[in-house]
């Protein structure tokens, strides 16, 4: 999910925009991940594997019982399709991205990685409406979707609709409480919302494990927390 506008308290610095710079003790994958939940433009493609990928969410979270959603083998063609869609992605040619997006899940309509990456292509390319509905079919053909959720929840917190963001982001939670992203998104909602509570606080310092940057945040915390 990787569009949220977050603000520290004295510097009105975007807050995820601060978790986006680049750690030189973080893995490539940790840090394609932090500019990936960024609203700092179109995101450079080749930074966008882990918030465009299904195996995420069995690396996120830190217990063994890691929540997954079950392996599917997209059909031949509908792999084709979308393994042209993530070269032309790459490519920044993005309208054609998502046409060869649409002919995947068109061939496989339970091809929900395509469905996901489909809606990050068309919110990058500004069409933000549509984005929203790829993303609510995604949940609501496969629930246990943790990534669809947090990724739906950013979107919706860029366009300042915190409430539902917010609403979304703990039934990502619900979901998978150990997720990583899950908290850091939840905790960045509710500070959008003006929340800066205990919760919020709780939530990103659990998510500061994966988020090393979240510290510059926490280090700004108001000295008194709002109740949520």
């Amino acid at each position: 999910m990787r569009r949220l506008l977050r603000f520290i308290s004295g510097g009105m610095l975007p807050v995820m925009a601060l978790l986006a710079q680049p750690n030189p003790g973080m893995t490539t994958a940790q840090t394609r991940e932090l500019i990936a939940v960024s609203e700092m433009g179109h995101t450079p493609p080749e930074a966008e594997s882990l918030s465009r990928s299904l195996t995420f969410e069995e690396s996120d979270d830190p217990t063994v019982a890691a929540h997954a959603v079950a392996a599917h083998q997209p059909a031949g063609a509908a792999r084709k399709a979308f393994n042209k869609a993530e070269h032309l992605a790459k490519k920044k040619r993005g309208e054609e991205a998502i046409a060869k997006y649409r002919e995947a899940v068109a061939i496989d309509p339970l091809y929900f990685e395509a469905w996901n990456n489909l809606a990050l292509e068309l919110e990058a390319a500004g069409q933000k409406r549509e984005a929203e509905q790829v993303f609510r079919r995604l949940i609501e053909s496969e629930p246990r979707h943790v990534l669809g959720f947090t990724n739906l929840a950013a979107l919706l917190s860029g366009q300042k609709r915190y409430a539902e963001a917010e609403a979304v982001a703990r039934q990502a939670m619900k979901l998978h409480k150990y997720s990583f992203k899950a908290n850091l998104v939840l905790g960045s909602v509710l500070i959008d919302e003006g929340k800066w509570s205990d919760e919020a606080k709780s939530d990103l310092q659990y998510a500061q494990v994966r988020y090393p940057q979240v510290k510059a945040l926490l280090d700004r915390w108001p000295a008194k927390s709002t109740r949520n």
